[in-house]
């Protein structure tokens, strides 16, 4: 039989590329073996009939977790008008994308939403409306929103004008996170927050009275942004503060000797603060005589700030007989009218106190006096009596109750028999005196330190010397909604007693200057 083709029937024709019908009208088809396709003759030529299948090569964009979206041009080939693109989750779900966009045969651009980290890395797809498809298999990653660690709300509370450093800080698992300001926000003068770390410090500004200062930071991975709010409290420094001081004691005397003198009193339940750093130096106590040609020593001033407590005087020893003077006066060895020393410290309820030391006798029982207290001056010798050192003063503003700055007992003191009555040292850390006259040399006992009670006195002869008095103290207390003191140099020895509802440091030595 002859070769019979379809198109001398009236079918599609076919041939190769040249053997197109050359006039051929609207919607006609040729079956093109050399392109092997079937074709279709339009306005804009001969178009294949059957699409070809796209092929994706490559994506770009990002996928927001913060909002949960992402725009993400697809480049490849054979892409034709009507496309869609799709991710398609770990979980082998597939999630068309919310829009497609045409571009060219080779790109085109689509928008993501509703992808999960949980099922990253998705494939991406693109199907022509011919139902043919080209995918790209684990190409797009949904970029992790920053974590924040620090906690909303407050960073603290601070001082006025006191250096702060504190950081509000966020992870991310897969991008660097810098931080700034949002807009609208700001930070207290002076303080500044870095970009890098999440750390702000600097110096808190001189404020009329106390400020929260409230501010929004955003965590950003360069694409997601993620807000949140803290805030900083600066507390004007308007509270007043309690406050006791206390000199260091005087040292007792040596031989039949008068004991020392407590160290001078300072006491304010309000004392009011002007400026945040106040130098602080705690008295130490005056040494014993070892002679009894020289008194006691003085103890050393106590200082806070603009305030001086005065050290106790020393006692006076057998050939040096009146006591010293100082914050509470030393007492009088034994003698005809030799009176203790004065008090210099000035008493009253703002100011320190101070009493004189007791006067010494010598009417055959030769005895001296007790030295001054805080609350009482040192008792007065006389015969068949006891020397003892005046008391201190009582407070609580560690939380306990305590006696402070006691005279120191006189030594020696003996009755026309020649008994030795050693006196007793003063509430509040005053040292006893040495009691022995007949039945050996007796060394006076140490005033009290921490308490700055004065040194008691010696017993007879120069083996029998005076003691050193304790040194001085200073407590302060304020309320515990008020922050802690911010700089403490390591030279001062403080502890922190427990007072309910309050901010308690007693330091009892060293020197330095504290910072509120």
């Amino acid at each position: 039989m002859p070769d019979i083709r379809t198109s001398d029937f009236g079918g599609i024709p076919y041939g190769n590329t040249a053997g197109r019908p050359a006039n051929p009208g609207i919607g006609k088809l040729y079956s093109n073996g050399e392109a092997q396709r079937l074709e279709l003759y339009t306005a804009d030529g001969w178009n294949n009939i059957v699409q070809e299948t796209p092929g994706v090569s490559s994506i770009s964009g990002n996928y927001s977790e913060a909002t949960d979206s992402g725009v993400i041009t697809i480049t490849g080939t054979n892409f034709a008008s009507g496309c869609y693109a799709t991710a398609i989750g770990s979980n082998g779900v597939q999630v068309d994308a919310t829009s497609t966009v045409f571009n060219s045969i080779v790109q085109v651009t689509a928008t993501f939403t509703g992808l999960s980290n949980q099922y990253e890395p998705y494939d991406v797809k693109v199907t022509n409306p011919s139902n043919l498809f080209g995918i790209i298999p684990d190409a797009l990653y949904v970029n992790a929103s920053p974590v924040w660690q620090t906690s909303s709300g407050s960073l603290g509370t601070f001082g006025e004008q006191v250096s702060v450093s504190v950081s509000a800080t966020a992870t991310d698992s897969d991008s660097t996170i810098t931080y700034a300001l949002a807009n609208g926000s700001s930070l207290p003068s002076g303080v500044s927050l870095n970009s890098s770390t999440g750390a702000i410090t600097g110096t808190l500004p001189d404020i009329a009275s106390s400020t929260t200062y409230t501010f929004t930071i955003n965590a950003s991975d360069g694409l997601n942004i993620i807000p949140r709010t803290f805030s900083i409290t600066s507390q004007a420094i308007t509270s007043s503060i309690e406050l006791l001081m206390v000199a260091g004691g005087g040292g007792g005397g040596c031989d039949r000797a008068g004991g020392g003198g407590a160290g001078g009193l300072f006491y304010n339940s309000s004392y009011s603060l002007t400026g945040r750093s106040f130098a602080l130096s705690i008295g130490t106590g005056g040494a014993g005589s070892t002679s009894d040609t020289e008194k006691g020593v003085n103890g050393s001033n106590t200082v806070f700030g603009s305030l001086v407590a005065i050290g106790g005087g020393g006692g006076g020893s057998e050939n040096s007989k009146p006591g010293s003077s100082g914050g509470s006066g030393g007492g009088a060895s034994y003698g005809d009218g030799q009176s203790g020393g004065s008090a210099l410290q000035p008493g009253s309820s703002s100011g320190g106190f101070g009493n004189r030391g007791g006067n010494g006798k010598d009417s055959g029982g030769r005895s001296p006096g007790g030295g001054g207290g805080a609350g009482a001056q040192g008792t007065d010798a006389a015969n068949n009596t006891y020397i003892n050192g005046g008391n201190g003063l009582q407070y609580s503003i560690t939380g306990t109750s305590t006696w402070y700055a006691g005279g120191g007992g006189a030594g020696d003191n003996r009755d026309g028999a020649g008994t030795a009555i050693g006196g007793l040292g003063g509430l509040g850390g005053g040292g006893n005196g040495g009691p022995s006259y007949s039945g050996g040399d007796t060394n006076g006992y140490p005033g009290t330190d921490g308490l700055g009670g004065g040194g008691g006195g010696g017993s007879t002869s120069n083996t029998g010397v005076g003691a050193k008095g304790g040194s001085g103290v200073v407590v302060l207390a304020y309320p515990d909604t008020y922050p802690a003191i911010s700089s403490i140099p390591g030279t001062l020895t403080y502890d922190t007693p427990t007072r309910s509802g309050y901010r308690v440091y007693r330091f009892t030595a060293g020197t330095g200057t504290i910072t509120f």
